[in-house]
């Protein structure tokens, strides 16, 4: 009997030993597998979260300079093809060029949307890397929505024109044009004077430099129907259908520079009489301050010396105005942006001891004189902006970017509290646009190996309020106003090319730096980067 309890137990050993053996092998088999499968799937995640980042190489600051780039670039194109539209709309009509009309709004939506973006980048809450990489990427992406829909309109843009057929009757109109607007320059330059002696610096800072940079477009139009002149002669019609365009856009900002002088001094003698109204408006105010302040029997609350420091405050601005008032040299708009700040802080710090109708009816009283300040400033912005845009950054175009979104808020609003501030917000941000456009033209330089008789290198030309274009030659005023446009991106865009969809184009060597400007078409910059082929209508 013991000998079979021994033979039992050591089956039951065996058996046991057996099936953890199996076990452990069978846990191991298990875990492989597991693991390959594992494996498998991290490997196949890339694929399926889908295509690589094409940015990935770039760091976050290379992103934010790339992304710049492009804004600049495709803003440019907007604009540019927002003046070819306007020539071929005076020419066919407006039923002719519906869609055109239709991707060139389109394209500014897109572009609103990704300034909007950038503005939001450039506001005091800070975002993460990975939010700003995001935020960047959507950027670049709505720029190459933009490129997209305006480049697939150029060809069939160029066949509307179709300038080498009428290449003869254009250079006739464009000369007659441009001799007219020569003949008003004594006529601006003296208004120029007039403006000088009754306003101040700062006042003009949009307008200064507008007489000389109409000399400078008007000069490089000159040398441009010359040039087709003589293409004409030689049987070359495509090349002086190039050389038209660039003289009808430089007319077009010629007359454009001289239109936006007549509307400062129109606006700048508006805002005068405004001013008068908003400081009696918050002398009245300020006043109802103190009141307020006096019937709280001088309690020391939060809101109490909220009040006190708002009521000093707009007390003081108000008392720095009627100065103003007073002296030889006045700037209406400035004064009606300061005025307007501190309106808007007395209201918030008043807003504890008004009801709702109260602040209503006050904020009616101010929205009309404060809208047409705000307009002023954002077309003044504006025409700055657009008649050179060869040397202005994507800060200054963000900011007007969004002074014309709260430009839009003020005047659809229905809620004057709300409309007053967004009124008040579009001033400010245009007024900030050309501060920050101004700081672009003076160290915006021209590459002089383009001028020719300038010499090699790059000379700086902008000087205080680019005064000094003319320095430059025609060519210099056509780069300033974005006629034509260098190669490389200039005004500290970081050296990327203008172009979006090579990779070649995205950064630029020493070559690339001296290569000839192209010039501005209907078109996105994918556009520009074609070479120029025959038009339709040539012979």
């Amino acid at each position: 009997m013991p000998v079979q309890t021994t033979e039992v137990d050591l089956f039951s050993v065996l058996c046991c030993l057996a099936i953890i053996v199996l076990g452990v092998v069978l846990a191991l088999t298990v875990a492989r597998r597991r693991k390959g499968r594992g494996q498998g799937t991290a490997q196949a995640t890339p694929q399926q979260a889908g295509p690589a980042d094409p940015f990935a190489a770039y760091s976050t600051t290379q992103l934010n300079t790339y992304a710049n780039g492009q804004l600049v670039a495709v803003d440019n194109a907007v604009r540019t093809s927002e003046q070819e539209l306007g020539f071929a709309t005076a020419e066919y009509g407006a039923e002719a060029v519906t869609t055109f009309a239709a991707a060139v709004a389109a394209a500014k939506e897109d572009l609103a949307a990704a300034f909007r973006i950038r503005h939001q980048l450039d506001d005091e809450i800070p975002e993460d890397d990975d939010t700003q990489r995001r935020l960047l990427r959507e950027i670049v992406d709505r720029c190459s929505t933009v490129d997209r829909r305006l480049d697939a309109e150029a060809d069939a843009f160029e066949k509307l024109r179709a300038m080498q057929a009428n290449a003869e009757e254009l250079a006739q109109s464009l000369t007659a044009r441009a001799g007219q607007l020569r003949g008003t320059l004594p006529v601006a330059e003296a208004k120029l004077t007039r403006l000088t002696d009754r306003y101040t610096e700062g006042a003009l800072t949009a307008v200064a430099g507008n007489v000389t940079e109409a000399t400078a477009r008007l000069d490089f139009a000159d040398e441009q129907l010359t040039a087709a002149g003589a293409d004409i002669a030689a049987g070359d019609r495509g090349k002086a259908a190039l050389s038209l365009r660039g003289a009808e856009q430089a007319t077009g900002q010629a007359g454009a520079l001289l239109d936006a002088l007549d509307k400062a001094a129109t606006d700048l003698d508006a805002a005068g009489q405004h001013v008068t109204g908003l400081l009696d408006e918050v002398q009245a105010e300020v006043a109802a301050g103190k009141a307020a302040m006096q019937a709280a029997g001088g309690a020391g609350g939060a809101d109490q010396m909220n009040l006190a420091a708002a009521v000093a405050r707009a007390d003081q601005v108000a008392g720095d105005v009627r100065t103003q008032l007073a002296g030889a040299k006045t700037d209406p708009l400035g004064m009606m942006r300061r005025l307007e700040t501190a309106a808007s802080g007395l209201a918030e710090a008043m807003g504890g001891v008004r009801d709702a109708a109260n602040r209503t009816e006050q904020a009616r009283r101010q929205l009309e004189q404060t809208l047409h300040a705000a307009r002023a400033a954002v077309d003044s912005a504006t025409g700055y902006i657009t008649t050179r845009r060869g040397a202005v950054g994507s800060t200054a175009r963000a900011r007007l970017s969004e002074a014309h979104a709260q430009l839009d808020r003020a005047e659809s609003g229905t809620d004057p509290v709300a409309a007053l501030a967004a009124a008040e917000r579009a001033h400010d941000l245009a007024a900030q646009a050309v501060d920050s456009a101004r700081d672009d033209v003076e160290r915006w330089s021209f590459p002089s190996a383009y001028g020719g008789q300038l010499g090699g290198g790059r000379v700086i030309i902008g000087g205080p309020g680019g005064f000094g274009t003319a320095a430059a030659g025609g060519m210099g005023g056509a780069v300033l106003g974005g006629i034509l446009l260098e190669n490389m991106l200039g005004g500290g865009m970081g050296g990327f090319r203008i172009g979006l969809t090579s990779e070649a184009n995205q950064t630029g060597g020493a070559a690339a730096s001296v290569a000839p400007p192209v010039q501005g078409r209907f078109g996105g910059p994918s556009t520009w980067a074609r070479p120029e082929k025959e038009q339709p209508g040539g012979n």
